[in-house]
């Protein structure tokens, strides 16, 4: 029995979706995959049910393919755990005409529908069509809602800190007065005015810290243009200029690859380029290395490009990685941990994707998926 491929699916993209087929006759099985591929489904497969139990990756299946008679059961004694391992997924029972009567009471157990032997492949594509628009148009609605809540509770969060960050500002501001009348009178003493510099840089960060937190939670408005994101990311690099100067820095950017025409607003995805390229810098020793890739994807069943942002830093734990995009966490000594929740916050208006590929073996790569635009170059 072959191992079965780890599923790496990210399932907002929700495109390539995953399935699984349980199948014991080895050409059926063959002939299902070969048939499944040809529609860009990331197909996995198992002989038996207790191959699947074993090695399957129940949370990413949108649909299961069930043999009803299998060498360990069949698929009216499957059911009721598999229901419980893939709560998310349609189950297709694929039966014989003299199993038919097992095939209807399959469908009484939970099932969503079964095929007969042989299977016809039109039918079998149509049926699993349906299946993966029903189960995105059911993702699309769970993310939609966990938008309009995340909207909500930083409304929140914006009128709280609009308040303390007025009231803060007028409060930092005096006592920076005060600090500043204080060093004309330590005129001379270097360990106090030492003291004092530190007290001043601490009100900075404060006040650095108030207005991120701000930025955070105010709402993100949109001003959505057709742009080359060559152009975007291009711009983004020379602007920091100031930050690499003096630093061994290769920056590599594919021009010969498709043009990446992307509808974005510029200075938002621009924001969020430098925010990974200032991290990469920070990561980094010298010699640096950074590069960008792109290629064509697909996101939510439409066009999209797929942005990759790689370094050769020292990479990212476990922890780090499934923290990157919270607020409030960072690595930095003097960071804020709002950059990359920011960036975040952007990507997702622009009803897009950004994650860290967790395969990457040397540094970090930051991928970015962002709609295409219908007009081409």
């Amino acid at each position: 029995m072959s191992q079965l491929p780890v599923d790496t699916v990210d399932h907002d993209a929700m495109v390539p979706m995953s399935l699984l087929i349980v199948e014991d006759d080895a050409d059926t099985r063959g002939n299902l995959i070969d048939i499944l591929d040809m529609d860009g489904y990331r197909v996995q497969a198992a002989d038996s049910f207790s191959q699947a139990r074993r090695e399957a990756h129940w949370n990413d299946y949108f649909a299961v393919v069930l043999d009803r008679k299998l060498p360990d059961g069949n698929s009216e004694e499957f059911l009721p755990e598999l229901k419980q391992l893939a709560p998310h997924a349609a189950v297709v029972i694929v039966t014989g005409h003299e199993d038919l009567i097992g095939a209807i009471a399959a469908l009484r157990n939970g099932a969503s529908d079964y095929l007969i032997k042989p299977v016809d492949p039109d039918i079998l594509r149509a049926r699993l069509r349906q299946l993966a628009e029903k189960r995105q148009a059911e993702l699309a609605l769970i993310a939609a809602n966990r938008r309009m809540l995340q909207a909500e509770r930083l409304a929140a969060i914006g009128q709280m800190m609009t308040g303390l960050v007025h009231e803060s500002r007028n409060a930092l501001q005096r006592s920076g007065a005060c600090l500043e009348m204080l060093s004309l009178n330590l005129e001379g003493q270097s360990e106090s005015l030492d003291l004092l510099a530190k007290v001043q840089k601490a009100q900075k960060q404060l006040h650095e810290l108030f207005e991120q937190v701000r930025d955070y939670a105010a709402p993100i408005k949109l001003r959505l243009t057709v742009c080359d994101v060559r152009d975007v990311l291009e711009e983004t690099w020379e602007n920091l200029f100031w930050i690499r100067q003096g630093r061994t820095v290769a920056f590599t950017m594919r021009r010969d690859l498709p043009v990446p025409l992307c509808v974005i607003d510029a200075g938002r995805v621009e924001q969020v380029f430098r925010n990974i390229f200032e991290n990469s810098l920070a990561a980094c020793t010298d010699s640096v290395r950074i590069e960008v890739t792109w290629k064509a994807s697909v996101l939510q069943g439409r066009p999209a490009w797929q942005f990759s942002i790689s370094d050769n830093g020292p990479g990212m734990t476990t922890e780090q990685r499934q923290k990157i995009f919270e607020p409030f966490f960072t690595t930095k000594p003097n960071g804020t941990g709002l950059g990359m929740a920011i960036s975040k916050r952007i990507i997702d208006e622009h009803e897009g994707l950004i994650s860290v590929n967790e395969s990457c073996t040397e540094g970090t790569e930051i991928v970015i998926t962002l709609r295409a635009s219908e007009r081409t170059s």
